[in-house]
């Protein structure tokens, strides 16, 4: 849990102090940048089938801001091809929440920041051999901890271990990959009392 609790000291150090924050990971954006990319939905997993765990259908590029901006994305990429800093629109134009993608060694953090300047979340995903292998998340509300757990190089269950921060203890529920002829077929839900929820299609 010591990953948690230092996870915990760096959200509360960003949160104090959102606006700099922001300004330092999106100021330095310009001289690292090799190109955007627009579209309508999300259209790139910066995790193993995050799209497709939180109920999304893979969106499509655009060419430039459509006239209807909710739920556009723009990705921005750096000269090493990858995401830096993801801008999401909400109602109008001038609404938009901001992700900002830091990479340190075989860890990706992620900022998420609402439109208002306020920092949500901070997520913190450990890799091996460019595999993720572990994600752990500090936000507003709670925090998680979710294992993965592979055959081979194939994803087959995410343990997931979460809770509010006004809980005293962690619940949890496995997420369970099932494929076909090597496509990904299902993702469910399952929880202790066996309960599932499918997650997709």
């Amino acid at each position: 849990m010591c990953e948690l609790a230092e996870l915990e000291k760096r959200y509360v150090e960003v949160s104090s102090n959102c606006e700099k924050y922001l300004s330092k990971y999106t100021s330095c954006i310009s001289s690292d940048l090799n190109g955007t990319v627009i579209s309508k939905g999300v259209l790139y997993n910066l995790r193993p089938y995050e799209m497709e765990r939180a109920g999304f259908k893979k969106g499509r590029k655009l060419n430039k801001l459509p006239s209807a901006i909710k739920n556009t994305h723009v990705y921005y990429f750096d000269k090493l091809d990858r995401i830096i800093l993801i801008e999401i629109y909400g109602q109008s134009k001038n609404i938009v929440n901001r992700e900002c993608c830091i990479y340190d060694g075989n860890c990706l953090e992620r900022l998420h920041f609402t439109s208002a300047g306020i920092l949500r979340n901070i997520s913190v995903s450990f890799f091996e051999d460019s595999i993720v292998k572990k994600d752990i998340n500090w936000g507003m509300y709670g925090c998680s901890i979710s294992d993965y757990i592979y055959n081979d190089s194939v994803l087959e269950k995410i343990a997931v271990r979460q809770k509010e921060h006004k809980d005293l203890s962690f619940s949890e529920f496995d997420v369970i990959f099932k494929y076909k002829n090597d496509e990904l077929e299902s993702i469910t839900n399952v929880f202790p009392n066996g309960y599932k929820e499918q997650r997709f299609p």
